[in-house]
């Protein structure tokens, strides 16, 4: 079970570097789809505040400790932070689809964990995310075409 812990407690530093990732993009973009863009980022953004307290209670749950400071999530993220400058709205989309990708890969790692762990609630968990990471990148692939 401390695998799928360790595995949990650096999905919870990306969403939380991601969570300020999204913010700052929220507040930075600039271009021709501002309007549909700005208010996608905030819908993202509330998604992935929920995720960041599911996944510490997740953890929690299974007896384990989630990391809850900055300095370790930046130790051990996958995700790169934004730069606190004006972004043009198709580069964020390109560069959230990369992101959306990695954490999808990154969710179905802990499933297979979990399901090798016979921890069926983490299991469950990472289906339901699964899935919505595919909506997002068929929807984020869309917007690009």
């Amino acid at each position: 079970m401390s695998n799928v812990i360790e595995k949990l407690n650096v999905y919870l530093a990306d969403l939380n570097v991601l969570y300020r990732k999204v913010q700052n993009y929220h507040w930075n973009v600039d271009g021709r789809n501002f309007f549909t863009i700005h208010a996608k980022l905030e819908e993202y953004y509330d998604e992935i505040n929920e995720n960041i307290d599911s996944i510490a209670e997740r953890i929690l749950s299974i007896k384990g400790r989630p990391y809850g400071t900055m300095k370790k999530y930046l130790e051990i993220t996958n995700i790169k932070e934004a730069s606190d400058e004006e972004i043009a709205d198709l580069d964020l989309v390109k560069i959230l689809k990369v992101d959306f990708e990695a954490l999808l890969g990154e969710v179905k790692d802990i499933k297979a964990a979990a399901d090798e762990a016979n921890d069926y609630g983490t299991s469950a968990m990472m289906d339901e995310l699964i899935m919505g990471y595919e909506t997002k990148l068929w929807m984020l692939g869309a917007f690009l075409k």
